[in-house]
């Protein structure tokens, strides 16, 4: 017979296997079965529905909570109450709602149910409202609101809907709700409000956030016809909003302040209901010893104040057998670890249920022999396994990184010193003020209550801090820790950074440092025809836009005009000023409008608050560790803006692709990334300056003139004097003066001579010249590199000085 298993213990209630849908739930009749109804549930209950009474104006609300507290369950069981089928329902759910308290007014509300997504709140909460209407219409004539709902979801599928439209569809919707028979009124509950809201920060042009404020203001004005709005959130509405403007931020607070706020927060006398009913352990197949045992253990982590104050201490004990096998230690540790550091995708009964490592099924995999518990020490690896990479990168709020690499580079084979370092790194991880790992506390939490057991604990607390030196005792207090010094607050000096730091009005001044300057080369251009074109960058603020597209002739041959657009409402103008006429009658100037820059105001926050951090917190000369992790937070916020910020304004993305629309003439290029930037901007040159000479000599084809082509003209001109019939005008070739390369290069390559038709042309190389036929070329040449400021010979002088017959010189 196989050896029995911890897992067979289980009996895994269905309802908790999985996470609930409201659109997919509500018609199943088993998605409410064992729904456990805590004092909190129902004082949320009466909360809310309060607000179904005539004369009440409080319809709108939101349910903030964590990923996984049943929120989602609490509106599922709203909407069933709030339907009329709570006949339906079982017992403890129908005690919920006492009708009295609405004098004797029946809810009878048609639910529309609207899960969250990253779209338009609007055009999912239109094609959720007709699904509704569609389920109350039987056999005959199509009630006229489905035609118009069709209407308007096929519109919103295009584009925008008129916030007005949509409220008047609601509102006709529960008038022909009331009219028909089929209810009283519209409960709209919007699970997942969050996406939403996602969706709305980072497309205000698709998705206005004024929307919920007129859907709360109708519902607070329903009368007779209730149209009731209900919300849930995992976080407020402020967290969605932070990397808008300051602006923007009020108006989201304003909207928000419509809706009536929940908190859904089960203590952890509710929440250990809560799971005691998800496990559903066969407790009669549990040692009488370990039944005991467990409520000592139960009695003691309450005494100690683990499970905060105002807890059933009688129901808590009565739940620890059926806890098994959870540790009394556990419960509050996990609970706060997954509120603090918990993703969407986990969840306290992901925990529970699910086959992640460490957590607590792979554990029910081994025997069932004696007591073996699941304890902190447990809990410690399944949280470097789900949460490491997340707790590495916000190190500052729990020291994980220093937690982590003194308990993996502690070399022991003693493995109760391995428990006690990786219970007192968790305890020290979540850094509360009522779990201290204390002595008493870790005595506890690793080995239980028995006399031999604690001495063991206090034996090899005593060798960890005194011999090994690995932990080190602050008090009472502050208990056993990692580390020796008084630890830096860096979370509570984050959020002082944070009031104390004003949000920005405009991105844009913040990331000056950040953003690229150096002039763009026409690479192929100027391998193809020797001239060495750039063009500068100019930054700009939109509305300083008309007033920057001169280019100076003289510094540069062309401009790339970037506009530092803040807003979606800027970038419209931005782009619109590329296709003006302004833009399309300047050959030399570029237009690259990049995404706003409004979306980097989180980024640029959180490198001005460690910023702030590192120069106003004094505490920090006195702890390394908290200074060396400032430095590190300091380091790695400014290379993720400096990233962010090369991605929406770098004009040198070689490797990525370029999030810049980019202008020429009014037109509109295809520019994916840097290489096709400079491939561009050398076509453009081809085209502006077409009839430019070409002369591969940086002597002579340059901006300004060198020292040494200007004493390499002179001698030059000397030459064509002195030594115009000897080959090379009698400069030495093995010596390569500078004076040859100007030869070489316009001279003898080009042969430049005067035709009387066509000016200038090329004839065949020679390397014997005629002083009488080098005027023309002269004249070009000194054209060329003629420097400003050199006063030594103007060109008129010294073409008086040539011997030539009059008919040539009377030409020019």
């Amino acid at each position: 017979m196989p050896e029995s298993r911890i897992a067979d213990l289980f009996r895994f209630r269905s309802r908790y296997l999985r996470s609930v849908n409201l659109e997919r739930d509500f018609n199943d009749g088993a998605a409410l079965e064992g729904y456990i109804v805590t004092s909190q549930v129902r004082q949320n209950f009466d909360q809310l529905i309060a607000g179904l009474a005539p004369d009440s104006g409080q319809r709108a609300w939101r349910i903030t909570g964590d990923y996984g507290t049943g929120k989602s369950s609490f509106a599922l069981v709203l909407a069933h109450v709030l339907s009329g089928q709570r006949d339906e329902l079982p017992e403890k759910i129908r005690s919920l709602v006492d009708l009295r308290r609405l004098r004797n007014c029946r809810p009878h509300l048609l639910p529309v149910l609207v899960t969250g997504a990253r779209e338009s709140l609007v055009a999912s909460l239109l094609r959720s409202l007709k699904i509704a209407i569609e389920s109350t219409c039987g056999r005959g004539r199509t009630p006229r609101i489905l035609g118009r709902l069709n209407s308007l979801v096929n519109i919103a599928s295009r584009t925008t809907v008129p916030d007005p439209a949509v409220i008047a569809a609601i509102h006709e919707a529960s008038d022909y709700i009331k009219s028909s028979g089929k209810g009283t009124g519209i409960l709209i509950i919007l699970d997942e409000l969050g996406k939403f809201l996602e969706f709305a920060a980072a497309r205000p042009d698709q998705q206005d956030i004024y929307f919920l404020q007129s859907l709360a203001e109708a519902a607070s004005r329903s009368g007779d016809s209730p149209l009731f709005v209900v919300g849930l959130l995992h976080q407020g509405f402020h967290a969605y909003a932070d990397q808008l403007s300051q602006t923007a931020q009020r108006e989201w607070e304003k909207v928000a302040g419509r809706f009536e706020e929940v908190l859904f927060n089960q203590p952890l006398d509710q929440t250990a209901t809560l799971i005691v009913e998800a496990l559903n352990v066969q407790q009669s197949r549990l040692p009488l010893a370990f039944h005991r045992h467990s409520e000592a253990e139960m009695a003691a982590a309450v005494d100690l104040g683990w499970y905060g104050a105002g807890v059933s201490r009688k129901a808590l004990v009565a739940h620890a057998p059926g806890l098994f096998p959870l540790h009394a230690t556990v419960l509050p540790v996990l609970v706060r670890l997954f509120s603090r550091f918990g993703q969407n995708e986990r969840s306290l009964f992901s925990f529970l249920m699910s086959n992640e490592p460490f957590a607590l099924r792979a554990f029910a995999e081994q025997p069932l022999n004696g007591d073996r518990c699941y304890r902190i020490h447990d809990l410690y690896d399944y949280a470097r396994a789900a949460f490491g990479h997340r707790l590495g990168v916000q190190s500052y709020r729990s020291h994980w990184n220093q937690i982590e690499s003194v308990i993996a580079s502690f070399l022991s084979t003693n493995e109760l010193e391995l428990q006690v370092l990786k219970t007192v790194g968790l305890l020290n991880m979540l850094d509360v003020s009522g779990l201290v790992a204390s002595e008493a506390a870790i005595q506890l939490s690793v080995s239980g209550r028995s006399d031999a057991q604690r001495e063991r604990i206090k034996e090899t607390l005593s060798k960890l801090h005194k011999t090994s030196r690995v932990v080190y005792y602050r008090g009472e207090a502050g208990g056993y820790c990692l580390w020796p010094h008084t630890s830096v607050n860096l979370e509570r000096a984050y959020d002082d950074a944070s009031k104390a730091l004003a949000s920005p009005t405009r991105i844009s001044m913040l990331i000056q440092n950040d953003l690229e300057t150096r002039p763009l080369v026409a690479r192929r251009h100027y391998i193809k025809t020797g001239n060495l074109r750039h063009f500068e960058i100019k930054y700009a603020a939109v509305p300083e836009l008309a007033s920057s597209l001169d280019v100076d002739a003289a510094s540069a041959d062309g401009r790339v005009l970037v506009p530092l657009c803040e807003t979606d409402e800027e970038r419209h103008v931005a782009l619109d000023f590329a296709r003006s006429d302004q833009a399309r009658t300047r050959p030399q100037l570029l237009v690259a409008v990049p995404k706003p820059l409004g979306t980097l105001a989180g980024l640029v926050h959180e490198a001005r608050r460690w910023e702030w951090i590192g120069q106003n917190v004094p505490e920090l000369t006195h702890d390394s560790y908290a200074a060396e992790e400032v430095s590190r937070q300091i380091a790695a916020s400014k290379d993720l803006l400096h990233r962010r910020i090369q991605s929406f304004v770098g004009l040198r993305q070689f490797t990525e692709k370029m999030e810049l629309q980019w202008f020429w003439k009014a037109e509109k290029l295809m520019v994916s990334d840097g290489r096709a930037l400079l491939t561009e901007l050398s076509h453009i040159c081809d085209q502006l300056y077409a009839k430019a000479p070409r002369i591969h000599s940086e002597l002579v084809n340059r901006r300004s003139l060198s020292s040494a082509a200007a004493a390499g003209r002179m001698r030059l001109i000397e030459r064509m004097f002195k030594s115009a019939s000897q080959p090379f005008l009698g400069m030495d070739i093995a010596k390569k003066p500078p004076e040859m390369a100007m030869y070489l290069s316009v001279l003898r390559r080009t042969n430049l001579h005067q035709d009387t038709k066509n000016g200038f042309r090329v004839g065949e190389p020679h390397e014997k010249h005629d002083p009488c036929r080098l005027r023309p070329a002269l004249q070009h040449i000194m054209e060329l590199v003629e420097g400003r400021g050199d006063s030594r010979m103007r060109v008129s002088e010294l073409f008086a000085k040539l011997r030539c017959p009059d008919h040539l010189a009377s030409r020019r």
